[in-house]
This record gives C-alpha cells, structure tokens and sequence, in this order.
C-alpha cells in the first residue's frame, strides 16, 4: 500500500495541499479554534504545539502563501482504535472540498497503520458530511464528558 504524503485541492485561489504536520504554526492554529469555537481564552497558545506533538497525527491544509486553512488531527495508541477530531476550515475556504480532504487523509492514515475502528463526534449539522465517508451513528452508544 503506497504511504499518503499529500492531498492536493485546486481552488479558485490556487492549490491548498492537505499534509501531515509535526510542529504547529500557533497563530493559524488559533484562528481554526476560533473559528470551530474551541478556543478557551484561558488557554496559552504554547498548548497548540503541544497539541501537534502528543496528537498520533495532525494534518493542516496549507493555502499556496502558507497559510494554515483547515486542519484535523487523530487521538490513537495507534494500534486498535482512533478518533478523529478539531476537523475545522476557515469559512472563507468551505466549499472547496478541502474539509473532504482532510477527513480522507486522517482516515488513510489510520488504514495505513492498520486501524479499522474510527470514532469522531459530529455536531448535528455536520453528520451527513462524515456520512459520506463511510461514518454511521452509534446506535447503542451515548458520547459523554467529564465535566466535574
């Protein structure tokens, strides 16, 4: 099976390439949190490279100047399970199919690493975009917090 290095997107505004990343670029990462409303003021941006790091895998789709457009990331012991999570492209991105991307490259990475079970939780309006990639409702499961 050939390793996924990139997924390339053209848009009316060039090429967005959709890539497996090791460090973080804190200040795009920010906007994306922002813009999934995810971001806690409490926070220091250093956690975002945190983040990056201790994910088991961190994609970002790069616009043509560099810029951080999109991303997702994979939660694994990298063996039996995965969850795919912070799925989020700026608003002025949607459309282009680059959320697609991302889900496709996350979901090929777990595939490579021989991990069938992958889990995310959507919001309500977006089920029917993860639907299309093959996710299904867990009928006997409730997805809970711990919020003490």
């Amino acid at each position: 099976m050939a390793t996924i290095s990139a997924l390339e997107i053209s848009t009316p505004d060039g090429i967005v390439t959709v890539t497996k990343v090791t460090s973080a670029r804190p200040g795009d990462m920010r906007d994306l949190y922002e813009t999934g409303d995810w971001w806690d003021d409490s926070w220091d941006e250093a956690i975002l490279s945190a983040i990056v790091q201790k994910s088991f895998a961190f994609v970002a789709a790069v616009a043509s100047d560099g810029r951080w457009i999109g991303m997702g990331r994979l939660i694994s012991d990298g063996v039996s399970d995965a969850y795919m999570q912070d799925i989020v492209v700026l608003p002025e991105w949607e459309g282009h199919g680059i959320g697609s991307a991302i889900v496709k490259c996350l979901v090929m990475i777990c595939k490579e690493s021989g991990i069938d079970w992958i889990g995310t939780i959507s919001e309500p309006e977006t089920e029917y975009f993860y639907r299309r990639f093959g996710f299904a409702r867990m009928n006997r499961y409730t997805p809970m917090r711990y919020e003490r």
